[in-house]
């Protein structure tokens, strides 16, 4: 510690102001001059707008006002202490910085001449809250970032230096172990809050994703909102369970909304495309414009767009109107009849979902001729090459892809070296090219079924032409 002459009143102000503020830095090589760097933050944020985007800040917390302080000689009874204001970034306007630094001998004279620091430093933190007398300041975009990123990281010290009461657990607990609302302010410690998200997101009560306290929404001042995935993301909650609850309010809200119309494809009943309610790729660049809660009732129908029913779908639709494209598979296709699109000149009409296009059933019959299905998850499967004993990919159920029976997935070639299976006995190998160069196989099973119904089928038809053919002669 400096070494002082106590006698000198200079020294003895010195140090007593050091014992005020402990974070005054007295100068080693002139005990007579010291540092001291003053917290701006005003009791409401400041506007600050940066030139020229014109982009506009409210922050909290400015870098702090330094003092530089020199004591003459002749202080305090001839002469004023010397003032140096400054501010890294220098923020602060260069006529607010004068008037500042003039204040200090206008007070030195008021006093007639005594020791004025303490007033005058207690007049500038008076100041700081108040923004200096400040409504709105205007800055260079260049110092938007510094700015934004000091008033951030100094809210989460000073958080985190303080102690609160968990509006969950009423425990006390530091800031650092605290997280508080975005919107509200109210302050719980992180355990509870992921703790209670977690099983929310997890047996999908969305709707409870919002603050814990019983004050909001009480009121009906303020509509009740969830939290936004990005808030979320800040608890902190695990990206996954965030992603999954993005999801499912998504889903939520596209299903309260008559106007939305499904994919025909039966396989894939994706919904259409629609900037209402746009894919989710990444949860962190999401905002809060959908936050509030799905039980504030459905989406009123459009009047251009359909209401309940096939019957009604498509109302005054016209033209390319009609054309939608699934999210999903990006089939499209028709609002009206649900078929694939057919071009904007084609007259349609709305037709009954369980009906099947000319397309679905030609992909329908493709299916069922050559393909296996899974035992257990029905998933049609094709071979490209290889044994007859298959994997599903879906569910990794083992079968025949001869006559689609069940393997033991222990011993799944027991099936083919068995005589009772006589469709399949010895044939683990056939069709080891895969479907391309199906020749004469014979199949059981489902597929084989629809084989005998073709055979039979073509030869009813042979036998109707020989007898025609007959008749003609």
């Amino acid at each position: 510690m400096t070494e002082f002459n106590l006698e000198d009143e200079r020294a003895e102000e010195l140090s007593t102001l050091q014992s005020i503020y402990p974070e005054l830095v007295i100068n080693d090589s002139d005990p007579y001059s010291a540092t001291l760097e003053l917290l701006v933050a005003p009791a409401k944020p400041l506007p600050i707008t940066f030139a020229p985007q014109q982009d506009v800040e409210r922050l909290p917390y400015l870098p702090p006002l330094r003092l530089e302080i020199i004591l003459p000689a002749e202080y305090p009874e001839h002469l004023p202490p010397v003032i140096r204001l400054s501010t890294s970034p220098s923020w602060i306007r260069e006529d607010l910085q004068a008037r500042l630094t003039t204040e200090a001998k206008t007070l030195w004279e008021e006093y007639g001449g005594g020791s004025i620091l303490f007033s005058y430093i207690s007049s500038l933190q008076e100041q700081a809250e108040n923004a200096f007398g400040l409504e709105d300041l205007t800055l260079p975009s260049s110092m938007q970032k510094e700015l934004v990123d000091y008033s951030r990281r100094m809210k989460k010290e000073l958080f985190d230096k303080d102690t609160f009461d968990c509006g969950v657990c009423l425990e006390p607990k530091k800031g650092s172990a605290c997280y508080r609302m975005a919107r509200c302010s109210h302050v719980f410690c992180i355990n509870c809050l992921q703790e209670y998200y977690d099983s929310c997101i997890t047996e999908g009560n969305v709707n409870n994703i919002k603050c814990m306290s019983t004050e909001c929404g009480s009121s009906g001042k303020k509509k009740d909102r969830l939290l936004s995935p990005k808030e979320l993301l800040q608890i902190p909650i695990s990206r996954d369970q965030v992603e999954r609850y993005a999801k499912i309010k998504r889903k939520k809200k596209i299903e309260s909304d008559p106007n939305i119309v499904y994919c025909p494809r039966k396989w894939c009943q994706g919904a259409m495309r629609s900037d209402k309610y746009p894919k989710i790729t990444d949860v962190t660049q999401m905002d809060d414009s959908d936050s509030e809660a799905d039980d504030e009732g459905p989406a009123q129908p459009q009047e251009t767009q359909t209401e309940s029913g096939p019957e009604k779908r498509g109302v005054g639709v016209r033209g390319m109107e009609r054309l939608q494209v699934c999210e999903d598979c990006t089939l499209a296709f028709c609002v009206i009849c649900l078929a694939s699109w057919h071009g904007d000149f084609v007259r349609c009409e709305p037709r009954n979902v369980t009906e099947l296009t000319e397309d679905d059933q030609a992909s329908l019959n493709f299916i069922m001729k050559n393909t296996t299905p899974c035992p257990y998850c029905s998933v049609p499967c094709q071979k490209g090459y290889g044994c007859n004993h298959m994997t599903c990919a879906q569910c990794q159920t083992h079968f025949c892809y001869i006559c689609s029976a069940w393997l033991n997935p222990d011993h799944p070639y027991h099936h083919f070296n068995e005589p009772k299976f006589k469709s399949c006995f010895r044939r683990l190998m056939d069709g080891v090219e895969g479907d391309m160069d199906q020749g004469g196989r014979q199949w059981g099973g489902r597929r084989g079924a629809e084989q005998l119904a073709e055979f039979w089928e073509e030869e009813a038809m042979r036998i109707q032409m020989a007898e025609l053919g007959e008749l003609v002669q």
